[in-house]
């Protein structure tokens, strides 16, 4: 019964998302994401993501993110310094919605990871700088990212646990310095076991003088490479 509602709940959550991003398409996207964090031993991990983005809900395609990281723990699981690639595809449109051009960024980013917990709460504190390359062009940017994650009716997110997700993060460029952009999110997700979990929510993104609301749907996948 109690695994029962949680289904009821994970179902109503995601009806409620996708009516209010239906009703304004023109206005949120759409963000398909995918989270890998590879375990080798104690000391060493891989991080990875691939995220595809929609400008408009479920169409007309914003950007596309591959990134990947090696990473080094100087305490057990915790304090993880990392140095990492990305490659980004962004797609520029004009007002009557034609594609206009593509603009590619190859990044490289070091950053550092701190995981605590407050009760049932697993906080997340990461600090990322990224230096980035376009062509003739450079970039240089600081982002501070904060994640807490709270299971539902149970002490840790396990099979068919639910849990409540959110996250701030906020970008600073560095080469001239200026607030870029901030991102606000709130979801709702479930784990199918100890290493992965489904999740979906909102997120608003501000930059400059624009406000865009996102859709996202994310998977996580934290199964090591070696038990």
């Amino acid at each position: 019964m109690l695994r029962l509602k949680r289904t009821i709940l994970l179902l109503g959550f995601l009806g409620m998302i996708h009516i209010t991003a239906v009703g304004q398409s023109n206005n949120v996207g759409t963000w398909f994401v995918y989270f890998g964090n590879q375990k080798i031993n104690d000391k060493w991990n891989i991080q990875s993501d691939f995220q595809y983005r929609d400008y408009r809900f479920l169409g007309q395609r914003n950007q596309f993110l591959a990134r990947a990281g090696l990473g080094y723990n100087l305490k057990p699981q915790n304090h993880n310094l990392l140095l990492g690639y990305a490659y980004i595809a962004t797609d520029s449109y004009d007002e009557f919605d034609l594609n206009t051009s593509t603009k590619i960024e190859n990044r490289i980013y070091q950053q550092y990871l701190y995981k605590n917990k407050v009760g049932s709460s697993a906080l997340t504190h990461r600090f990322r700088l990224e230096e980035r390359f376009f062509p003739n062009e450079f970039g240089l940017r600081a982002r501070y990212f904060i994640s807490v994650q709270r299971p539902l009716w149970s002490k840790n997110i396990a099979k068919g646990n639910t849990y409540l997700s959110a996250y701030n993060e906020l970008f600073v460029d560095i080469k001239d310095p200026k607030f870029d952009r901030n991102r606000l999110y709130a979801g709702l997700g479930i784990g199918i076991n100890e290493s992965i979990r489904v999740e979906t929510g909102y997120m608003i993104q501000a930059q400059k003088n624009i406000t865009r609301g996102q859709l996202q749907l994310i998977l996580t996948n934290n199964l090591p490479f070696k038990k």
